[in-house]
């Protein structure tokens, strides 16, 4: 196998075949660096990517990011200790994911091994922890959230990790936002790594579970933006939910929400018809008072199963009587433009990023697009190469409609860049 060459700030390196690199270093000392193995064995994958990070920083980082590929579950914590231990303990995360992106490349076969450092030396991180004794996201009090947070000064940005099997409701962001100022930017993803509940791993410095969430808080001199993109698109007219239970819908407008389905899809194109029929998606409005809905109004949801006896659409979450629907289809080309709109939002601000976090759907990728890598790929063309590191998630968490949401089949990414040293605002009795 021939080594890879990956260019660091105008320069070209020679790299180890199974691992990449990625640095830079922005005016104002604000430095990130992503590094990535695809060894086997995860000893051996860690050593490398540890390696890689101690021999490029000039000094320690703040925070670290570690992201392995289910292959590696049954010994993340060694290979996160390792990785925390090699660069003096800096706040660190570490999960488990079924594939995980590094640059522009989508690792989503075979085993695979990826990690971030960023380091500032005005900002300040912590890696916060939840689990089971915490019971559910419901039931965590701003006191708890804010006791795990730790916030010294206004956060400028969280990002979090659930496993979907304890932490899978929208009130895991809600609470979190809930005990931070408006506006701070929170994003992340629910895990991919496991297909049962307590098989995820989830790490926050040296502490380990199975269930319950892991993340990290940003702070002092660092800036952090957020950027969404959706990958559904609606089709047919809004509707009324007029009758629900705790399984799904069973009236839209007062008739039989299956019948409603069914004489959607007679109405479709062929094209819409068979990708409604096989993938039924369900979008449920932000706020339902707007007289027009349009891209970016709704929560995209799959529907589990059509009971045409009952007439009833099994949801995978609870939808109230009362909320607005519209019937959403998988649509590549609309969700490559909304990226686009997204980074052209993003490259607005004239500071490329150091550094790039991402977590993508397991309704995007290769399944959507025919390619693997065409976001991470993208997002690291268009906004100049940074680092980034990524995942691909059961659902992402995104800033949707003025609070962060778990949202599903589109795309959540975090930018960080350093900023020039001012005061910050008192957080007061928040």
């Amino acid at each position: 196998m021939q080594p890879r060459f990956r260019s660091i700030r105008g320069r070209f390196v020679i790299l180890d075949p199974l691992g990449s690199i990625e640095m830079h270093a922005p005016a104002t000392n604000f430095l990130t660096i992503a590094a990535s193995d695809r060894h086997a064995d995860t000893r051996t994958a860690a050593l490398a990517v540890a390696a890689t990070l101690r021999e490029t920083l000039p000094a320690p980082p703040q925070a670290v990011l570690v992201i392995a590929s289910f292959h590696h579950a049954a010994v993340v914590p060694e290979a996160v200790r390792t990785i925390r231990e090699s660069l003096d303990a800096p706040a660190t995360v570490g999960f488990t994911a079924r594939s995980l992106m590094e640059g522009s490349e989508e690792f989503d076969r075979g085993p695979a091994l990826a990690a971030m450092a960023v380091a500032g030396p005005g900002m300040r991180a912590r890696a916060f922890r939840f689990d089971h004794r915490d019971g559910p996201p419901e039931a965590w009090s701003r006191e708890l959230v804010r006791s795990r947070l730790r916030p010294m000064s206004p956060p400028r940005g969280v990002m979090v990790f659930g496993d979907p099997f304890s932490t899978g409701s929208n009130a895991l962001p809600t609470r979190l936002a809930d005990a931070v100022l408006p506006d701070v930017p929170i994003c992340g993803g629910l895990l991919s790594g496991a297909s049962q509940a307590g098989a995820n791993v989830l790490v926050a410095d040296d502490e380990v579970s199975n269930s319950g969430a892991v993340g990290l808080v940003f702070e002092g001199d660092v800036e952090v933006e957020s950027v969404i993109s959706h990958g559904a698109r609606g089709v047919g007219p809004s509707l009324v939910v007029t009758k629900a239970d705790a399984t799904g819908i069973l009236e839209l407008g007062g008739r039989p929400a299956a019948t409603v389905l069914d004489d959607l899809l007679a109405d479709l194109s062929a094209q819409d018809r068979t990708t409604l029929g096989r993938t039924p998606l369900i979008g449920i409005a932000i706020d339902a008072t707007k007289s027009q809905q349009g891209r970016g109004d709704f929560l995209v949801r799959p529907i589990a199963a059509v009971d045409r006896r009952s007439g009833t659409l099994l949801t995978t979450g609870r939808i109230s009587r009362g909320s607005t629907i519209q019937f959403h289809v998988r649509d590549a080309a609309i969700a490559a433009d909304d990226l686009d709109m997204s980074l052209d939002l993003a490259i607005l601000d004239d500071r490329p990023p150091a550094g790039i976090l991402l977590a993508g759907s397991a309704g995007r990728g290769a399944s959507l697009f025919g390619a693997s890598g065409h976001d991470s790929g993208r997002i690291h063309e268009r906004l100049g190469g940074p680092p980034l590191v990524g995942f691909e998630a059961a659902a992402e968490i995104a800033s949707i409609g003025g609070r962060p949401r778990i949202a599903g089949l589109g795309l959540s990414a975090m930018l960080l860049r350093g900023r020039e040293p001012r005061g910050n605002p008192s957080l007061g009795d928040r």
